[in-house]
């Protein structure tokens, strides 16, 4: 059997709640709320590269400045990159890991 690749059809940062919500080509919609997508940020720098250890985890306090998502581009057909109000923009969320994080993968 195939392995699908399911893509965004649309996304919305929704300030009010503090969630970033994505809309799938199979209809699916997901939720995230924003300090947990920075949390889970994927780049070098918060989740660590090789042996090189992040400096994110479970005990990271964040400021609200730190967890502001103020904008989201698509990265090439694979992911989407954020850009947080801190000027944070280096984590690309692939497709999949945000349907396995929102439980539809």
């Amino acid at each position: 059997m195939a392995d699908v690749f399911h893509r965004p059809t649309d996304w919305r940062i929704v300030p009010e709640r503090r969630v970033f919500e994505v809309t799938w080509d199979d209809a699916q919609v997901s939720e995230y709320p924003w300090e947990p997508l920075r949390r889970a940020c994927p780049c070098a720098y918060c989740s660590g590269e090789g042996t090189y250890k992040g400096n994110v985890d479970a005990s990271t306090k964040f400021t609200d400045t730190q967890t502001e998502l103020k904008e989201v581009y698509a990265v090439g057909r694979y992911g989407l990159t954020t850009e947080w109000a801190d000027g944070h923009d280096t984590g690309i969320y692939t497709f999949k890991m945000l349907r396995r994080a929102a439980g539809i993968e």
